[in-house]
């Protein structure tokens, strides 16, 4: 009966917090005392009797024992309460609570309170909702328990609340302890005498298993800490579960890349496409000079799978990539939502560069290219008005710049990816060797365009300016307002505030020089009968298009620009002659065909298969044969695009076309060479010439299959998405590029053109001249030299002499075949 007074007085101990005072109801065994416990200086009521028996030599008390009747009396509860609490003081009988003893008691009774709060709230939670369930079955069996409902709602708390483990690890603390500290007073034993003392002793065992260990003899005090250790060792279990799982899960977020991206003038990347890899290199490049910079991609492939991409490229055993120095950074998210561009520090980047996801159409492709711009707006208002900071856009249809620029017209740069292809692919299709050049000249790694103000050079000519820089070449004007003038007539003036545009290996390598290099090569400028005369007439063309692009009529439009009037066009596809004009229309996006110097002629068949390029017989539009048939042999320029079928594959789109172009490529020069032969043997004994086929050009969009191309000696192919990647960066780097590169592609600007050295050199007369002294004479053309290739050498050698040769002023001499790379007006 001890022990139950005991327990008694502890019940009292934990519930006197939440009542002020008990009162008698029905039995009338409380009156009106007021227990409080913590500050009254008198330890108790009226009517109380307390027995102890004070040793002068142990300092401690004990309890009286009290008969059966006194404990169920009121006043010897109240008696055993009060002497329970003055056990905080060893060797006295003071009536006032020590302040450890009131500490620890407030914390259990917070604990208590907060764990009958939540059990009170959840019990009536889960009673309206039984019987919310009960209403909708109307008055059909249940067909749940209590149990179902409460695993119910575990459930729905551990899975919406990140503290739910936190709170159970605490929860199961505080009953062991309190379990703990409540058997230890209860128990007989001297050694605790007091609930802080007891409390503690619990939370060791709770803890350190080896707690135990020091517990005193008697049966209790040693059933507690076995109790309370395996109890701990529980918690313990749960709390390395809990540490485990959310490092865990930090880990996770760090792979996955969930952290904000602290960054400011970075270049910004948003989707990844197969442009990707190429534009983290030319950006790298475009770093290298101030000792690398910090590039972050935002895309909603997982981070682990960017981050292998990379890594794949940086050890691939051909054409490493090299970062030199740059540091990339990978976020996973959706460029078009606020957030995650918020993530990635896109309102403090220098530029971001917005390529096309995959797998879309080009219609859908644009479309999301439109909200990613309203998002940057959204993101910030300001972003690009300070002129410093823009946006590079890729789209897949021309038709849909005119929607960007409405929406963003002071810092958004369009660059139409199949448009740019397409002029890319007629101008080397014409040219093949232009492919070199333009590779060349608009990536990082050699010569690129550079804008600069030169105030010594301020009132000089354009024509004078031409020789002034030894490590640069000369290409125009921007004016304050930002118009450029690309290839300027003889006598526009450089005027104070404009820079100069040249193209130059960085824009820290080249300064004017002292301006003494003589103007006098170029002094038959305006008097034609001193200049020599080159007949750039050009008969009608012959010109065969092999596979099918959804952009075809734009394709088409920019060919009847570039021809001579009479040229002929053949179309060899898989399409149905009488679904072609359909698909050119596709499906009233584009406008009729007008062509003026072009005759389409329509050709069914696969271009990977030899038979059907033996047989290239024009068909109208019923299919049925016209009577106008061709040879390979006869074409002036062959042009093999990239394979639109093919390109719908997926992620494998790429090398799926790459490989059909490789295969028409051989297939293609093997026929054609030996037809060529065949010619050869056939009139061996005619005095005329025999024409040698046309290099085949082809379009390649993985860069990997580069390799393969020179393996097989395939020396016609346009790398389309290495130069689209490297004009991006280029636009990236310096907005106003854009501008330069535009009229560069275009068939009303200056393009880019490879003459012979006989249209400006007569070999005859003269055949010692400087670089410059060439260049002055194009100047009568109104053409800029910007480098050569000799005779003896292929592009792959000549590679520094392409572009911004050296030693410009020193004369070498000039021989037939020598090539003459120049930005004109006129083909």
């Amino acid at each position: 009966m001890m022990y139950i007074g005991r327990l008694s007085a502890l019940l009292a101990i934990a519930a006197a917090p939440f009542s002020s005072a008990f009162t008698a109801r029905g039995n009338g065994l409380l009156s009106t005392p007021n227990l409080n416990l913590l500050s009254s200086s008198t330890a108790a009521t009226s009517n109380l009797h307390i027995s102890s028996i004070i040793h002068n030599k142990q300092q401690q008390s004990s309890l009286h024992l009290m008969s059966p009747h006194d404990i169920m009396d009121a006043d010897s509860i109240s008696t055993a309460t009060s002497f329970i609490l003055s056990r905080g003081s060893r060797g006295s009988m003071e009536n006032a609570v020590p302040p450890s003893e009131g500490v620890t008691l407030t914390i259990l009774t917070a604990g208590f309170a907060a764990i009958v709060w939540f059990l009170a709230n959840e019990y009536k939670y889960l009673k309206e909702k039984s019987n919310v369930m009960d209403g909708a079955l109307n008055k059909k069996e249940r067909d749940f328990t209590w149990i179902d409902l409460i695993d119910y709602r575990l459930d729905y708390f551990f899975s919406t609340n990140e503290w739910a483990k936190v709170i159970l690890l605490f929860g199961l603390s505080y009953v062991l302890v309190v379990f703990g500290a409540g058997l230890l007073v209860i128990g007989d034993s001297d050694d605790y005498d007091s609930i802080s003392e007891a409390a503690w002793t619990s939370w060791t065992y709770v803890v350190d298993p080896g707690a135990q260990a020091d517990a005193p003899s008697e049966l209790i005090p040693r059933a507690v800490s076995l109790f309370v250790t395996l109890g701990g060792l529980l918690v313990f279990a749960l709390l390395i579960g809990i540490v485990g799982e959310s490092i865990g899960e930090k880990i996770e977020d760090l792979k996955t890349g969930k952290s904000r991206v602290f960054e400011s003038d970075h270049t910004l990347m948003l989707n990844w496409n197969d442009k990707s890899i190429a534009v983290i290199q030319q950006i790298a490049l475009a770093n290298e000079s101030e000792g690398g910079g910090v590039m972050v991609v935002l895309s909603q492939l997982e981070k682990e799978e960017m981050e292998e991409r990379l890594e794949s490229a940086i050890n691939a055993k051909e054409n490493p990539l090299d970062l030199m120095g740059t540091e990339v950074v990978f976020r996973q998210g959706n460029p078009i939502l606020e957030n995650d561009l918020k993530k990635v520090s896109a309102n403090t980047a220098r530029a971001v560069i917005a390529l096309t996801p995959p797998d879309f159409d080009s219609d859908e492709a644009d479309a999301n290219m439109l909200r990613q711009v309203l998002a940057l707006k959204a993101l910030d208002e300001d972003f690009g008005s300070d002129g410093e900071r823009h946006v590079v856009v890729e789209l897949q249809d021309v038709d849909n710049k005119e929607l960007i620029k409405m929406v963003a017209p002071d810092f958004a740069e369009i660059i139409v990816n199949h448009d740019m292809i397409g002029r890319l692919m007629l101008q080397c299709a014409r040219t093949p060797e232009l492919a070199y050049v333009l590779d060349s000249m608009m990536g990082f790694e050699g010569s690129e365009f550079y804008f600069d103000t030169w105030p010594e050079l301020y009132g000089k000519t354009f024509k004078e300016i031409t020789v002034r820089f030894d490590e640069a070449i000369p290409v125009g004007f921007r004016s304050e307002d930002g118009d450029v003038r690309v290839n300027p007539m003889d006598d526009d003036v450089y005027l104070e505030g404009e820079e100069i545009l040249v193209l130059a290996e960085d824009d820290d390598s080249y300064e004017p020089n002292d301006g003494t290099y003589p103007l006098t090569a170029g002094d038959c400028i305006g008097n034609e009968e001193e200049c020599p005369i080159y007949d750039a007439d050009r008969p009608p063309e012959k010109i065969l298009f092999c596979g099918w692009r959804r952009d075809m009529s734009d394709l088409i439009s920019q060919l009847d620009e570039f021809v001579p009037a009479g040229s002929e066009l053949w179309l060899l596809n898989k399409i149905p002659a009488n679904m072609r004009e359909e698909r050119l229309l596709d499906g009233g996006n584009k406008a009729m065909l007008k062509l003026k110097n072009l005759i389409m002629k329509n050709v069914v068949g696969d271009h990977i298969i030899r038979r059907d390029l033996k047989r290239i017989w024009d068909t109208n539009a019923q299919g049925e044969y016209t009577g106008e048939k061709v040879t390979l042999d006869q074409f002036d320029s062959i042009l093999i695009l990239s394979d639109e079928t093919a390109m719908k594959s997926g992620e494998k789109g790429s090398t799926s076309s790459d490989s059909r172009s490789l295969a028409a490529v051989l297939i293609i020069q093997d026929m054609m060479e030996k037809m060529y032969q065949l010619k050869k043997r056939k009139f061996a004994s005619s005095p005329d010439p025999i024409k040698p086929p046309c290099v085949p050009v082809s379009e390649i969009l993985d860069t990997r299959t580069k390799s393969l191309l020179n393996v097989a000696n395939c020396k016609g192919y346009v790398l389309s998405n290495q130069i689209v990647s490297s004009v991006m960066a280029q636009v990236a780097e310096e907005k106003d590029i854009n501008v330069v590169l535009s009229e560069l592609f275009s068939s009303d600007g200056s393009e880019t053109y490879i003459r012979p050295v006989e249209k400006f050199v007569d070999l005859d007369e003269e055949d010692t001249l400087s670089f410059w002294d060439v260049a002055l004479k194009a100047r009568q053309y109104r053409e800029v030299v910007v480098g050569y290739k000799p005779a003896d050498l292929d592009y792959d050698d000549a590679e520094e002499l392409i572009i911004n040769p050296p030693n410009k002023s020193v004369p070498r001499r000039w021989k037939e075949g020598d090539k003459i790379v120049v930005f004109s007006l006129e083909d």
